[in-house]
């Protein structure tokens, strides 16, 4: 094993300069410094010439720019740098040392010919011990064909791509090599954009999907001795996809590496997941959640440092509010629906940062996408991410490239092409019309905890530019990376990383075996300062370039490294120790163990979901058709998919728990009863005829204490009209054996849309009451609606409640729109108070006083906490005698964000006054307040606002009060949120202290939360369940809940147990949840909207 040890002496002089410096803050430093031109040697510019048969009009792929790749091609221990260029010739730089390079392209004959250059990846394909390059072409005229440059050896090349097979002609993007047969050589992939009309829709996508001409289809080339075959039909991987990259990865850890592509417009993103036997499936949809619309360049890495495979795409919204209304359409929800229903998916315009989960079933991983909450997602026109440790702190970062040379979406310039048209003689004339703007490339520094913020200026990468191609790479040896961008009509951009924290590092280079002598796919998991990473060497990254073949290790302030293993894709193995910081080390597959076995660890883990083959029972949850945004237009998520809720007890009574399933309107509430081998439907006939009902809040007990269990069913939706008598909650009582009739005189009249509904004597008089919470007012979103409380006056032969609200609880009367509630006697005084939770609400806290409910919101703190909450459950969680609560919120990860001084608002009001009120939603940005929505959608609402505001452009620049005027605005009803985040209400003497929940709880809404001892230590915990697939959709859906265990300690905090040790992942449109025990076991029943039932056992084997 060969070590080679030294300390960057730019490094020390740095830290001298620090120390003798007036003030030692290294805020003072850039972490990155420029490089000049003319000190640096590398001139390189993508330079487009624009004429009058070469502009947009005639090529539209004219500005996707071209490509770097890194690698030392003369193996003197320097990274040198090759940029491929569109109109102008490719270039190689030799690193001379000192950040000096020389330009060698005419004497390497490495330049090229007039083809349209894109991507290149490096690779030494010959094994002979030098690095070749490997180039992909498209553009609009011939030759297409991609070159295949070998190196010689004396710093020449000759260009053999026909010679090896891969001499592909099908408009190339980029390629990746790596070994997906495990055979021990390395095979090739070739990601291909066939041109294709930007108008084209989505029938003509799922046409070619089953019909790709040999041509249209990305390649896989399998190494055969000295040459490459193509087996793309044979592994499975013919299709068609306007691919904007190929990234390879082990994304299951079953050592195999998979690929993810990036498709651009509705054409479908592909994860191919390698079946290891030659053939690849494809699973997107099982395994993600959404993608991004239009997606461009992927990077694949474990960003959180849970030793798993996370995948960053990027597409081309941008954060800041005038270049996001003026450049891009609104999605056409017709379009969206066409995308989805042609079988493709979920895909939304947005970066999408896709954490791995680590749960399989089949081998198929499951993703969540946090971009939101990351802060990732939304970066303008993004090209190339790269997910790598920039500062060195052990912790990786993300570079994103960005810009297009011309501003191919602007709504006002092509609403102008799309009326006038252009002539043939003007296209040119067009093209050089088109706004223009450079904008920065995006920098992230990583928090540690799902989050990054952005560090664009304070690390000196404000620069605007036109970047396409990006890479990273340690170009002065000194343990840091740099960044390295290729720039349309400008010169290269070098970043010197200046390591302003001085932090360790670690790089690792490998000599790997006879037919793959980098070392790729190898794995490497690294131990020090009590943290663990992981990386994968795959050379293809980003868009349209590769980083050198090498690993760099960034570790804080450690000085030595506690121990590394290394994985070779042979499943060869070696364990190193006690390596010093600030070191080189090559490492070689020679001195490996043989063979280490990928193995599925069975762990003693909580829960376990039951297998769709192995249910207890088959139920699923159909949603009636309704479109809440037909009257609704601006309306934030609909408002009728609140469904379904689910109730257990044993309703016949012989002693099992029976489960009772609501349905939407026109689908009848269903009821199971359990019996020894299976659960079976009940035929009770009075569900069927109040199939017109919404189903929502299902709540079981004894009203009138004869033993049995009977069912209140809450009524809801947004589909009646607000006095509709199909709003009427129902009673059923239960004659012992499971059979129910309707009490048609129980109840008073309400009619409300209601959520749930929960019992308890809260008068003290030895019956249980009823709490009844209103959830909306049909089509009047978000105006308040009227909660209830029911007081028992039932006898033993007549069942009747009282509406008793005005006289012991006024405040109920149009509380707002009330999501969840809990009973709970918070101050220990002997009566049981009422705490609710609703969306556009406060948590609200009704002191029951002998009785009657009086509102101490205020008192304890919780008056100015409005927020869209939809769940709250109570415990003693820090063991002090009171009880605390957890409350839950929207989250955050979703487009809409607020803090104290930048609010999230919501105002209704009659504003074009046409007798009908309108929605308006409005956020800040850049200190500003900005209507919410688009242009187009905010004039389908009113159609005055497009006579007021002329172009895009005027409106992309209007604030609220511009659209919408000061004095409209202070007369509507007006909600304000300061937070979107769940937390933990602690109880104490001077009130609730709001603690905000760790941000694994905040990746999605809380529908659901259940609170008992899971793990069984003694203390309580909290499980918590929930998405939003409801909304509008320009607003991506709420769906990376996976659910969450929160485990207590016994002194009020709670920390996320993760879904990989935990075993819980109930992911989809969960609404409630229920724990009932089958055949003695313990198990939860999870009802998700438009989804089958999930049981999922609560292995009470577990001990802490």
């Amino acid at each position: 094993m060969k070590f080679s040890f030294f300390r960057s002496t730019i490094q020390i002089f740095l830290f001298i300069a620090m120390f003798f410096s007036c003030d030692n803050n290294t805020e003072n430093y850039t972490a990155f410094n420029k490089l000049i031109s003319d000190n640096s040697g590398i001139d390189f510019s993508n330079n487009l010439i624009e004429n009058d048969s070469l502009n947009y009009f005639t090529y539209a792929y004219i500005y996707m720019g071209g490509g770097i790749s890194a690698g030392d091609i003369n193996n003197d221990g320097l990274i040198d740098l090759y940029f491929t260029g569109n109109m102008v010739s490719n270039k190689l730089y030799l690193n001379k040392g000192d950040l000096k390079f020389e330009d060698i392209s005419v004497l390497a004959g490495i330049e090229g010919d007039s083809r349209w250059y894109t991507g290149t990846t490096m690779v030494d394909i010959n094994n002979d011990g030098f690095l070749d390059i490997y180039c992909s072409v498209g553009g609009k005229s011939s030759p297409k064909e991609n070159q295949l440059f070998i190196n010689n050896g004396d710093n020449t090349f000759t260009e053999q791509a026909k010679k090896y097979g891969i001499d592909d002609s099908s408009n190339s993007v980029q390629s990746t090599f790596f070994d997906y047969d495990l055979d021990g050589d390395l095979d090739l992939y070739v990601a291909n954009y066939p041109p294709t009309s930007f108008n084209a829709p989505n029938h003509y996508y799922a046409f070619r999907q089953k019909n790709p001409s040999d041509l249209e289809t990305d390649r896989l080339f399998k190494r055969e001795g000295d040459i490459f075959i193509d087996v793309t039909e044979a592994a499975g991987l013919k299709t068609f996809g306007l691919s904007l990259s190929a990234t390879v990865g082990d994304v299951n850890q079953d050592g195999w590496p998979d690929i993810y592509v990036s498709n651009d417009f509705s054409t479908p993103d592909y994860l191919f997941i390698n079946n290891k036997n030659g053939t690849f499936s494809e699973k997107v949809k099982q395994a993600t959640q959404n993608t991004s619309f239009y997606g461009m360049g992927v990077d694949i890495a474990d960003f959180n440092n849970d030793n798993l495979l996370d995948i960053i795409q990027v597409d081309m919204t941008s954060q800041i509010n005038r270049r996001a209304k003026a450049n891009m359409a609104s999605m056409n929800p017709r379009l969206f629906w066409s995308t989805v229903n042609s079988g493709f998916h979920y895909q939304y315009m947005q970066n999408s940062l896709q954490v791995n989960n680590g749960n399989y079933q089949e081998g198929i991983p499951h993703f969540s996408n946090l971009s939101r909450i990351a802060g990732l997602s939304s970066t303008d026109w993004s090209w190339g991410p790269l997910i790598a440790d920039l500062d060195n702190d052990g912790w990786k970062d993300i570079f994103i490239s960005n810009g297009t040379r011309r501003e191919i979406n602007n709504r006002d310039f092509f609403l102008k092409i799309e009326k006038k048209g252009v002539h043939p003689d003007s296209t040119l004339e067009k093209t050089l019309a088109m706004p223009s703007e450079k904008i920065e490339n995006y920098v992230f520094k990583n928090n540690r905890d799902l989050t990054f913020v952005q560090k664009n200026k304070d690390w000196g990468l404000d620069e605007k530019t036109f970047s396409n191609g990006s890479l990273y790479v340690d170009l002065d040896n000194d343990g840091d990376l740099e960044i390295v961008t290729n720039n349309i009509d400008d010169k290269a951009s070098i970043y010197e990383n200046k390591n302003i924290e001085n932090n360790n590092f670690l790089s690792l280079k490998f000599n790997g075996t006879k037919q793959n002598n980098l070392g790729l796919g190898v794995k490497v998991i690294l131990f020090a300062n009590n943290e663990k990473q992981f990386q994968e060497l795959t050379l293809t990254r980003g868009f349209q370039s590769s980083v050198a073949p090498q690993m760099n290790f960034g570790i804080g302030k450690a000085e030595n490294i506690d121990s590394i293993k290394v994985i070779w894709p042979d499943r060869n193995y070696q364990i190193i120790t006690n390596v010093s910081a600030n070191s080189i080390l090559v490492i070689n597959h020679s001195e490996s163990r043989s063979q280490l076995e990928y193995t599925d660890i069975k762990s003693n883990k909580i829960f376990k979901t039951i297998a769709e083959e192995d249910l207890m029972l088959n139920h699923l949850h159909s949603e009636n058709p309704f479109n809440d945004f037909e009257k609704e237009i601006l309306l934030p998520h609909q408002t009728s998919m609140f469904g379904p809720n689910i109730g257990a007890a044993d309703l016949n009574g012989d002693g099992t728990e029976d489960i009772v399933v609501g349905g939407s309107s026109k689908f009848a509430t269903s009821i199971y009863f359990q019996d020894e081998n299976e659960f079976k439907k009940s035929d009770t006939k009075i569900f069927d005829t109040d199939e017109v009902f919404e189903d929502m809040g299902i709540h079981i007990f004894d009203v009138e204490n004869d033993g049995d269990q009977d069912i209140y069913i809450a009524s809801g939706g947004n589909e009646f009209s607000p006095k509709s008598k199909d709003l009427q909650d129902r009673l059923y009582l239960n004659d012992g054996k499971g059979n129910f009739i309707k009490s048609d005189f129980g109840l008073p009249e309400m009619l409300t849309s209601s959520s749930r509904v929960y019992s308890y004597d809260y008068d003290n008089d030895g019956d249980k009451d009823l709490f009844v919470a209103g959830r909306l007012v049909p089509g009047n979103y978000p105006s308040p609606t009227d909660s209830y409380i029911l007081e028992n006056k039932s006898s033993k032969d007549n069942v009747i409640f009282e509406n008793v609200t005005s006289k012991v609880a006024p405040d109920l009367e149009k509380i707002g729109m009330v999501t969840d509630a809990v009973w709970c006697d918070y101050d220990n005084d002997g009566w049981t108070d009422l705490i609710l939770v609703g969306e556009w609400m406060p948590i609200v806290v009704l002191k029951n006083e002998n009785g009657e409910f009086k509102n101490v919101s205020n008192l304890l703190g919780v008056d100015d906490t409005r927020g869209w909450w939809f769940s709250i459950e109570k415990g003693d969680f820090d063991n002090d005698g009171d009880m605390d609560f957890v409350v839950g919120n929207l989250g955050l990860n979703y487009k809409y964000k607020a803090t104290e001084k930048e609010t999230f608002d919501i105002y209704f009001n009659d504003f074009d006054k046409n007798n009908k009120n309108d929605i308006v939603l409005s956020y800040y940005n850049e200190g500003e307040q900005f209507p919410v929505r688009g242009r187009e959608c905010s004039s389908q609402q009113i159609p005055a606002i497009k006579s007021k505001f002329k172009d895009y452009e005027s409106f992309s620049v209007a604030t609220l009060e511009d659209v919408y005027t000061k004095d409209d605005l202070e007369k509507s009803l007006h909600y304000q949120i300061k937070s979107f985040a769940s937390v933990y209400l602690e109880n104490t003497a001077d009130g609730f202290k709001i603690q905000t929940l760790p941000n694994l709880a905040q990746t999605s809404c809380i529908n659901k939360i259940l609170v008992e001892d899971f793990n069984k230590d003694g203390h309580l915990d909290a499980l918590i369940a929930g998405n939003l697939h409801a909304s509008e959709v320009e607003t991506p859906r709420s769906d990376a809940g996976v659910g969450l265990l929160l485990l207590g300690n016994g002194k009020g905090d709670l920390t996320p147990m993760q879904t990989t040790e935990s075993g819980l992942l109930v992911s989809g449109d969960v609404k409630d949840i229920v724990k009932i025990k089958i055949k003695g076991i313990d198990y939860l029943v999870v009802a998700k909207n438009s989804d089958l039932l999930q049981f999922v056992e609560v292995q009470n084997k577990f001990l802490y």
